[in-house]
């Protein structure tokens, strides 16, 4: 009980950091919340999957709804008019993709100090199989598969070209089957051998996401 409640302190002293970082001005994040870490873990299949208990499932409500309001707020904070500059939007848009990439970091870590050790190790796996093709913007991913700067161009290249070619005539369950094969043999293009053998065991076993998911009035 005294850990749950150190846990919940530390929380709340980490969420308002987590604020106060993400508070630049007009401009931080558009229509952004993509913090795959806050849905996933909101997921009632991973949750069993981790094996969350009542206490940290309670934790882990009252921290997404946190992240929600700030979500709502940086939304409210980043409406209105966009500059005429189309150099100037650029670059306010690639400030709001590397703030939201800092504002995911931080919500991730956060939701690790809520899970014990082996459970935060699991969620880890889920996100890179989540992720897919954009797990290897992830810097820690960059760097335990040793990525070359070619290495990291293919794959950026590969990503934009699976973007481009998405076909919404499909269903859901078709587009990802068809996506995952896609990524599949773009990356054994990409990986040696070595690479291609680190990168399954940073999946960790495979897990079987819902094939459709709500998500909560919460992130709405």
């Amino acid at each position: 009980m005294m850990r749950r409640m150190l846990i919940a302190v530390c929380l709340l002293s980490s969420i308002a950091e987590v604020t106060n970082a993400q508070s630049p001005g007009h401009g931080a994040f558009g229509g952004f919340f993509g913090g795959s870490g806050r849905l996933l873990v909101d997921m009632k299949e991973v949750r069993e999957e981790l094996g969350v208990d009542d206490q940290q499932a309670e934790l882990l409500d009252a921290l997404l709804e946190d992240l929600a309001d700030q979500r709502r707020a940086l939304r409210e904070q980043d409406e209105g008019p966009r500059s005429a500059d189309e150099t100037v939007r650029r670059r306010e848009f690639e400030l709001r993709l590397e703030m939201l990439a800092e504002f995911d970091r931080r919500s991730e870590a956060l939701i690790a100090v809520v899970l014990e050790p082996s459970q935060a190790s699991r969620l880890s796996e889920l996100y890179l199989q989540r992720d897919g093709i954009r797990a290897f913007e992830r810097p820690e991913v960059a760097t335990k598969l040793e990525l070359s700067d070619e290495q990291k161009q293919r794959l950026q290249t590969l990503r934009d070209s699976l973007v481009e070619n998405r076909t919404r005539r499909s269903s859901y369950e078709e587009q990802r089957r068809l996506l995952r094969e896609k990524e599949l043999a773009g990356l054994r293009a990409v990986l040696n051998e070595e690479q291609q053998t680190r990168w399954q065991q940073l999946l960790g076993k495979p897990f079987e996401f819902p094939a459709s998911t709500q998500r909560g009035a919460r992130f709405r």
